[in-house]
């Protein structure tokens, strides 16, 4: 959430896209990610920092992976996510890191289903007046299968760097810096 001196809050924006991520066992697979941030600034001053926001991600695991879940034995998964964020400040790139906590999600015997990941990303400070742009990026998610007596299956915990799907549009909001 954006609260502070120098902040005016307005808007909540959202955000699909779809990221290619590599699985174990079942290879690289399409995965669509709705991205939604509340509270964002109509506008902010130079020199003042935007605080800290909340994010919220919900994933669409695809049946494929639902399947080698399955195989493997997985009654839920759980972990974290980094999500690559640039808000570009009139012209100068403020590359930002969300990081998110995936909630403890039951695995289905088959078919897709969603992930929720929520969490934000730390204070900016903005060192240009003008426009400023906030663009999604590509993320990084660490996640553990686990049994249903609560042990890991033989996946044991695995990372899988996602990158986004060509010609996608990744703006997801835009406000005025104002002088100081």
């Amino acid at each position: 959430m954006f609260v502070g001196a120098g902040v005016a809050q307005a808007a909540t924006a959202s955000l699909t896209l779809v990221y290619s991520c590599p699985f174990p066992l079942i290879g690289t697979q399409d995965m669509s990610v709705k991205i939604v941030v509340a509270d964002l600034p109509d506008t902010a001053v130079v020199g003042r920092p935007i605080p800290a926001s909340k994010v919220t991600a919900t994933a669409t695991v695809p049946a494929n992976a639902t399947l080698g879940l399955s195989l493997v034995g997985a009654k839920t998964v759980e972990g974290t996510a980094t999500s690559q964020t640039r808000f570009d400040n009139a012209g100068t790139p403020v590359d930002v890191v969300a990081n998110l906590t995936v909630a403890k999600t039951n695995v289905p015997s088959s078919g897709t289903f969603d992930t929720i990941a929520t969490g934000g990303t730390p204070p900016a400070t903005f060192t240009k007046a003008g426009t400023t742009t906030i663009t999604v990026g590509n993320f990084s998610t660490t996640l553990t299968p686990r049994r249903a007596d609560g042990t890991t299956t033989g996946l044991g915990t695995f990372t899988s760097n996602c990158t986004l799907k060509p010609n996608q549009v990744t703006k997801l909001y835009q406000f005025t810096v104002s002088a100081a």
